[in-house]
């Protein structure tokens, strides 16, 4: 099979990176102007506490230019606020068969992953296509130079949880099996599971400290009390609304020791994650209605309220729309402002 990743930012361009040097069939990977331009100019560098490489990958802007395959299986790496103009942009390109023939719909025929953080994208994907697969991704890449992918752990650089959506066995599923195979051959883990949500729903309560990052910096450290404050307020949601997640322990036992960062040679500058990338690169827009935001949504759809992650999902959207920077908040200040609030619920 070959891979078409949609989305070439830090995620995109590591998954296509390791691809691109270990799998027979080299990805395809989408990216759009200046981002296209560079990486078709100079390739993608990964860098890693082990490994500093360049490698040479195909990158198209647009569905014509991929012609795509009925062998093909789409993963879409975009940040969610972009996911639904990207799954709609793709699924009414033709798909052809090994004669040329056009035989279809990407939509109606090819299997889309949805390698994203949040619980929506799965949602949205099966607007526009039949075969939906959800992957929880663990990879702490960072991508601040259009044609650079540094991840700070070695020598695997993540863990991808990948399982069919709906929920479904998939210990017979062909795009599981080769999925987890042409992955784990380029050095990621991948775990397949017939609930790939209760996985997701579970990263989601790390990812609610997304924008606390990209508020305040990459410093968690001085904020803990604050992300905390966050995760806590989520599970009364989550008992609420009646969602499941699997537990901590659950999650610490597939993570292992994964996830030490080393340093990696060469790189100075801080290493925050998406929501912090978003910031830092002065995008103007960040994916916190869809992380704080989904708490927000859940509270409100099961007739209660999450006034915390509400905070943080208006203040990180006020941030991106200004293009602030982090640290032009203070851990203080959001301080006062949970205080605040907790006092006007007590009242």
């Amino acid at each position: 099979m070959r891979y078409v990743i949609i989305g070439a930012g830090s995620i995109g361009g590591a998954l296509a990176a390791r691809l691109a040097r270990h799998s027979p069939n080299p990805p395809v990977l989408v990216a759009r102007g200046a981002r296209a331009a560079a990486l078709r100019d100079r390739g993608i560098r990964l860098r890693t506490p082990d490994e500093d490489v360049t490698v040479r990958v195909a990158v198209v802007e647009a569905p014509d230019e991929a012609a795509l395959r009925d062998d093909d299986v789409l993963v879409l790496t975009t940040k969610t606020q972009q996911a639904d103009e990207a799954l709609r942009t793709w699924a009414d390109a033709p798909v052809h068969d090994a004669g040329g023939t056009v035989v279809g719909t990407a939509g109606d025929l090819l299997p889309v992953c949805t390698a994203l953080n949040g619980v929506e994208s799965e949602r949205i994907a099966l607007r526009y296509f039949e075969r939906v697969y959800g992957v929880c991704v663990w990879l702490p890449a960072v991508s601040l130079d259009p044609a650079e992918v540094v991840v700070s752990i070695a020598p695997t650089i993540g863990i991808l949880t990948i399982g069919a959506y709906p929920a479904r066995p998939v210990d017979d599923d062909p795009v599981v099996a080769a999925f987890a195979a042409d992955f784990r051959a380029s050095g990621i883990d991948v775990y397949p599971e017939a609930d790939v949500m209760v996985w997701k729903y579970q990263k989601l309560l790390s990812n609610l400290a997304n924008g606390l990052q990209a508020l305040l910096g990459p410093d968690g450290a001085s904020w803990r009390d604050l992300a905390s404050a966050l995760r806590e307020e989520a599970l009364g949601v989550y008992a609420a609304a009646g969602v499941q997640a699997v537990s901590d322990a659950t999650e610490k036992a597939r993570r292992g020791d994964t996830f030490r960062s080393r340093p990696v040679p060469g790189v100075e500058h801080e290493l925050g994650g998406s929501s912090w990338q978003s910031l830092v690169r002065r995008s103007g827009s960040i994916e916190t209605d869809y992380l704080n935001g989904e708490i927000a949504l859940l509270a409100r759809s099961a007739g209660t309220h999450a006034p915390r992650n509400a905070l943080v999902q208006h203040l990180a959207r006020v941030a991106a729309r200004d293009h602030l920077q982090p640290g032009a908040v203070t851990p203080d200040e959001i301080r006062s402002r949970f205080a605040t609030l907790a006092a006007g619920v007590a009242a």
